[in-house]
């Protein structure tokens, strides 16, 4: 492709490759090949030369360019040995991926006739649907008929015309990518972390992806590292990736990693329960930053996260170790009077039957609450 001008192309609404993985194939494939030439020769103009600012001039790529791009790009997966998904199987996958705990203040879908578009927007930009097209952002396009994912397919990225033949050339990324989340390729999955981090990432911090816990771990535990090493510690911004809004304004729970989080709490580490609890004081009830959750969201957010706590203090209470130092939970803070005095959360934990925490409510229904009596002042506890 041409250099200089980039556009931004409009649409009706809302990476670069390594190891080229090259295979040849003839129009025994049921490719159109003459369509395919032609629409290789449309998208030479989707950016203009130096010597050319006539607008005019610009090709806007359509959704046969995108159909055009997935049909090869199938072709090219199977070559490289990629199965394709049982009927039925990707779209489950898809929708477990990138639906199902989407925080929709970073991503969201627009759904064409043979194709969906993954949209990110970690940027938060509010004209983002404009780049649906656009081939220096991230988004992810889902082809059910082909059963893959793909960056945007642009043509002269992915194939050659010899002849009569196609010579396709697809990313080790693209191979990649669709070999783990479809074929459950462990050694793609490696190969991904050393190569295409950012992908990963995406999956879990703005898809919501968390039913693999190894990656789970790699995002948490790099996060952790990145927050606890900043300028001002921001680990408590932790529980952002864990609690947040989905499309139709409802709080989502990715329960797979707040139950890795509870798995890795043991005697001698809590950091990570104790990221969240602080993320209850300084981002859920801190008033400077307004959160978007009602108080029967933050009531739900408080139970899950004192619920890991609170059996955390029962459990290692008395053991020698330098975790587990507090002498109070989250909850006893919020409604102590010399703190924050929300209490309105158990009113709201009583009405919902404390969220189904057995644990939970015995330790507030027993009087044990009432009893968690610290031997610090509140205020310099947290």
């Amino acid at each position: 492709m041409k250099n200089i001008i980039l556009i931004l192309f409009a649409t009706t609404s809302f990476l670069s490759c390594q190891n080229k993985k090259t295979e040849n194939i003839n129009d025994k494939n049921n490719m159109d090949i003459e369509l395919i030439k032609k629409h290789l020769k449309f998208q030479e103009k989707i950016e203009l030369s130096e010597n050319d600012t006539d607008t005019t001039h610009l090709y806007h790529l359509t959704e046969t360019d995108i159909e055009l791009g997935g049909q090869i790009i199938s072709q090219g997966l199977k070559n490289n040995g990629y199965k394709v998904p049982q009927n039925g199987d990707f779209e489950k996958k898809v929708k477990e991926v990138f639906e199902t705990n989407c925080n929709c203040k970073y991503a969201g879908v627009k759904k064409h006739n043979n194709f969906n578009t993954y949209i990110l927007n970690p940027n938060m930009e509010s004209n983002i649907g404009k780049t649906e097209y656009d081939y220096t952002y991230d988004h992810i396009f889902s082809f059910s008929q082909y059963k893959l994912i793909t960056t945007l397919p642009l043509l002269n990225d992915i194939v050659e015309v010899q002849n009569n033949s196609l010579k396709i050339n697809l990313g080790q990324a693209t191979i990649a990518r669709n070999k783990y989340l479809f074929n459950n390729s462990g050694g793609d999955l490696v190969w991904l972390w050393a190569n295409d981090k950012e992908f990963l990432k995406n999956l879990v911090i703005y898809f919501g992806y968390d039913k693999d816990e190894k990656l789970n771990d790699w995002v948490i535990s790099n996060l952790y590292k990145e927050y606890s090493e900043a300028e001002t510690d921001k680990t408590s911004e932790i529980g952002n990736i864990i609690f947040v809004k989905n499309c139709e304004n409802k709080l989502i729970i990715r329960k797979g990693l707040l139950n890795y989080v509870e798995k890795h709490t043991t005697k001698d580490d809590d950091k990570y329960i104790t990221a969240l609890s602080q993320y209850i004081i300084n981002e859920l009830y801190n008033e400077d930053k307004k959160s978007s959750f009602t108080d029967e969201e933050k009531a739900e957010i408080v139970a899950n996260i004192s619920n890991i706590e609170i059996q955390g203090f029962d459990k290692y209470k008395g053991v020698s170790t330098n975790a587990w130092t507090r002498n109070a939970s989250t909850l006893f803070y919020l409604q102590s009077k010399n703190a924050m005095n929300h209490p309105e959360i158990l009113d709201i934990l009583k009405k919902h039957n404390y969220y189904g925490f057995s644990f939970l409510k015995n330790y507030i229904e027993s009087g044990e609450l009432e009893n968690e009596i610290p031997s610090t002042t509140q205020g310099d506890e947290y």
